[in-house]
């Protein structure tokens, strides 16, 4: 039977195993080794205005708000007149060879990477302007994302379609607008309420040479302007006149042409109203270029496309919770003005001189899809608000909006003006009113209607604050990980503002709309607290107008020179159906190799932001890391092996050593015995002679011979040499320890028996004239010379092998340590798993966030930094009013 666990110890097994063990994000789709055989400029490069800090700590540089566009305009116009040159050398029209469309067989312009198969057959068309659905979530979800399906006839240049083309006829106007067959009617409405300023297109619109065929734009994404360039190729939705039917006049050929491929009518995409512009459809396609494809650019939001043509801040006002009218009213009014303006300072009526532009999106919370002769999940711009005396009363004043659908007509079903109050051929119209606006009837997209009207029936009003040279930006961006709960991160933005004034700050993340398809299985939703860092209050806090638009939100305030503190909160949800990142990119690097080149570099691009961790560099280093300690590894085992080399030789010379010791013992004890049995037989000799009987143990006792020491450990035994003196070179601890003279006396006895029974030659008492006793003067001696070499080579030994021993231990210990860590975290591991009979999620729990504070203020050093809390005191100061998770945050 089982072990069984305590229920509590279950559900804490469920949330480890939920969690992801291993954190992170991809930041980098093509790692530094595929660039390894490529010269530098074809790498992935930062931006010239980003601000990449030295440290997590470290501020972003402040700037003018115009920096960044003016070098972004000086390079466009920079590859414009390179283009121009290159067309003159080789006298032919430019073609982007980076956005070819007249080549693109596996239509890599039109589509993204994730599509929903192979391109399905051709279907009927449906009626041109039907009621476009809700817009897409803009991170593009499988759930949400509706696959586009395009079918255009053919792609000719402009001076093929067109008759006279020109860029633009009159100027640029809301009245050249009109939808084609992609979703774009949200970047349609910003463009209309852009036209009407000429000044804002003109900076768009950087530069063309409309001979050779290039146009060049600038946009920005995530707070930095880029520059891209465009052929005149422009997709058509008639095919070319069959080549194999019979016209041998060409007369069937050329009125194919002239009815189905002539003029602006003739384009499948967007399209000018004059049968000659052709500024629109560039526009739309140098603007689906950057994004990747056209389909990239189908549903949004046109609070985000004005942000991205005008450098601006869009923030999402919800119409039913509009707290002061008037005030709304009155920016209204201002942005009214600085389009008659033509762009120069006004000043509204606090006297702060800002800038706005407003758009509109109908929406419903039902499943009808239009109001009032409107199409609802569809976006509209503003292009004027007028204040005009009643005509009964002329001290009442009678406020009015001039709307206009981007479809520039009704569709066949008569959808696409309003039919309300105020609508075309409606009885508010007289002589007076006609007069007064300037309006006139006609089906052309364009209607009026009260300002209370418009509140009523469009659910979102989309407000772009402009910014010129007067304001300062800085913005900071990290990652962070999201947990599965809710609040606010440990880490926070802090802002320092030394002058006093309005600060509009943007926490956003990046756009994902350009690298569809590699944004990850999470969708996140930001909010955050702006507080004053001295005193704790509580400045303002921020969340989504609505769960629809989260690319970014933002707040303006007026502040006072201090310190204040951003604390971001960042909820996830999964995406259902999300493939992840590696998977994408196992698949489509053979299926589709050239479109995941350019949507993976747009994604290395988009996370090249200063302040996000270089993943792919941090593999490299901890690659490099490893690789050096192998290379010490392998450097400590080569030394090892050698020490043993060397210890293996000298215990081989020590042997050698000891051999020859043992051989010389061996000759004293011989030459020694020698003498004794000599001078034995001449004492004997010498008593006969003389007739003396003499005991020579009592006549005269010798001093004891003091006994060899013990050899060194390790040493064979050998046969001791008793003699009468200490020999020459012998240490004192040989003479003077006690505890080795049993030892040594006992290896004599066993070398010599006849010692050991004490049955040894008496020595012979001195005498002058017995020379044969003189041989052993040198001879005794003679062997402590060859006993002290072994000593001190016995002390080297040791010393080498004790060296050896403690290098050694310490490998040992290294490797040990590591294995003991290695097997902690199995073990930890194994028992955060082990309890429960939960099944963990399919994938774990990593939802990893990149996000930004771009702030915006009059103030040169204004400054942005990122901090981390120095302990869990200090996050747990970070929790805003303590509240547990209500119902829907």
């Amino acid at each position: 039977m089982g072990k069984k666990h305590h229920p509590q110890q279950k559900l804490s097994s469920f949330w480890s195993a939920f969690q992801s063990k291993e954190s992170g994000k991809i930041t980098t789709i093509f790692p530094r080794a595929l660039y390894a055989d490529l010269l530098e400029p074809t790498q992935p490069k930062k931006s010239k205005f980003r601000a990449p800090p030295a440290d997590d700590t470290a501020p972003g540089t402040p700037r003018n708000a115009q920096d960044s566009y003016k070098a972004a305009a000086a390079e466009c116009k920079a590859k414009v007149a390179r283009i121009v040159r290159e067309c003159e050398r080789t006298n032919q029209k430019f073609t982007d060879a980076d956005f070819d469309i007249e080549n693109d067989p596996s239509s890599n312009c039109l589509f993204g990477l994730v599509r929903s198969g192979d391109r399905p057959a051709p279907i009927p068309q449906p009626e041109p302007f039907p009621p476009p659905p809700p817009p897409a979530d803009d991170a593009a979800s499988v759930e949400s994302l509706e696959f586009e399906t395009y079918f255009p006839g053919s792609v000719h240049r402009v001076n093929w379609v067109f008759e006279n083309p020109q860029f633009t006829v009159n100027g640029y106007s809301s009245t050249d607008i009109k939808q084609g067959a992609n979703g774009d009617c949200w970047w349609l409405a910003a463009v209309a309420t852009m036209a009407h300023r000429q000044d804002l297109m003109e900076r768009v619109c950087v530069a063309r040479d409309e001979e050779c065929g290039v146009y060049g734009f600038v946009f920005q994404r995530d707070g930095e302007w880029i520059s891209t360039v465009v052929d005149d190729n422009l997709y058509l939705a008639a095919d070319d006149f069959q080549e194999d039917s019979y016209d041998p006049s060409g007369k069937r050929a050329r009125d194919w042409r002239r009815q189905k491929q002539t003029g602006s009518e003739a384009l499948y995409f967007a399209r000018c109203d004059d049968p000659n512009e052709t500024w629109l459809p560039l526009l739309e396609k140098a603007y689906s270029k950057v994004h990747g494809d056209y389909e990239s650019v189908s549903g949004g939001w046109p609070g985000q496309a004005v942000e991205d043509m005008t450098g601006g801040v869009a923030t999402t006002l919800a119409s039913n919770r509009v707290l002061r009218k008037d005030r709304l009213w009155g920016e209204l009014l201002t942005a009214s003005r600085d389009s008659k303006a033509g762009g120069s300072t006004t000043v509204d009526a606090n006297g702060s001189g800002d800038h706005f532009v407003f758009s509109l999106a109908a929406m419903s919370n039902s499943f009808s899809s239009e109001k009032n002769g409107l199409a609802l999940g569809h976006a509209y711009s503003v292009l004027q608000s007028r204040e005009v005396p009643d005509e009964k009363d002329p001290s009442k004043l009678v406020r009015l909006v001039k709307i206009r659908n981007p479809w520039g007509q009704r569709s066949d079903s008569g959808l696409g003006e309003w039919s309300g109050p105020w609508s075309d051929g409606s009885r508010e119209w007289t002589p007076y009113w006609l007069s007064a606006l300037g309006h006139t009837f006609g089906d052309d997209g364009e209607f009026w209607m009260s300002f209370d009207d418009m509140l009523q029936t469009f659910m979102w009003i989309h407000r772009t604050r402009l910014f010129d040279e007067t304001w300062t930006v800085v913005q900071r961006w990290t990652t962070a990980h999201v947990a599965w709960v809710t609040g606010y991160l440990r880490a926070r933005f802090v802002v320092d503002v030394s002058r006093a004034g309005r600060v509009v700050l943007v926490l956003a993340q990046l756009d994902e709309r350009y690298f569809r398809g590699l944004s990850g299985g999470y969708r996140f939703e930001l909010h955050f607290v702006l507080r004053n860092a001295a005193t704790g209050e509580r400045v303002c806090r921020v969340r989504p107008a609505h769960s629809w638009d989260t690319r970014s939100v933002s707040c303006e305030v007026d502040l006072a020179p201090g310190r204040y503190e951003v604390l971001p909160k960042i909820t996830a949800t999964r995406r259902r159906g999300a493939r992840g990142v590696v998977d994408v990119v196992r698949e489509y690097a053979d299926k589709n190799p050239q479109k995941l080149r350019q949507v993976g570099m747009l994604y290395d691009l988009a996370h090249a932001q200063g302040g996000i961790p270089d993943e792919d560099g941090a593999i490299e280093a901890r690659r490099a890391e490893k690789k050096a300690k192998r290379e010490e590894k392998r450097q400590r085992e080569k030394e090892r092996r050698e020490r043993e080399k060397l210890k293996t030789e000298r215990e081989r010379e020590k042997r050698r050593r000891e051999r020859a010791l043992r051989k010389a013992k061996k000759a004293v004890e011989v030459a020694a015995k020698a003498i004794e049995e000599v001078v034995a037989a001449e004492e004997e000799k010498h008593g006969h002679e003389h007739g003396e009987k003499k005991d020579y143990k009592t006549a005269a006792e010798p001093t004891p011979a003091a006994p060899i020491t013990a050899p060194p450990p390790g040493a064979t035994e050998s046969t001791t040499l008793p003699i009468h003196s200490k020999p020459p070179g012998t240490t004192p601890s040989d003479s003077s320890n006690p505890a080795s003279q049993p030892v040594a006396e006992s290896k004599a006895a066993d070398a010599d028996p006849e010692k050991a029974s004490g049955s040894a030659p008496t020595p012979a008492p001195p005498s002058s004239t017995s020379a044969p006793a003189d041989p052993a003067v040198p001879e005794a001696p003679s062997a402590a010379p060859v006993s002290a070499p072994a000593a001190e080579q016995s002390t080297t030994t040791e010393t080498t092998e004790t060296a050896t021993t403690n290098s050694d231990s310490e490998s040992d210990t290294e490797s040990d340590t590591e294995s003991e860590t290695e097997t902690e975290a199995s073990e930890t591991d194994s028992e955060s798993d082990s309890p429960g009979d939960e099944t963990p999620p399919r994938t774990p729990w990593n939802a990893v966030c990149v996000i930004g504070l771009r702030v915006y203020a009059r103030d040169p050093s204004v400054a942005v930094t990122l901090v981390e809390p120095n302990s869990k005191t200090e996050a747990a100061a970070l929790t805003v009013e303590g509240r547990p998770a209500g119902a829907t945050m």
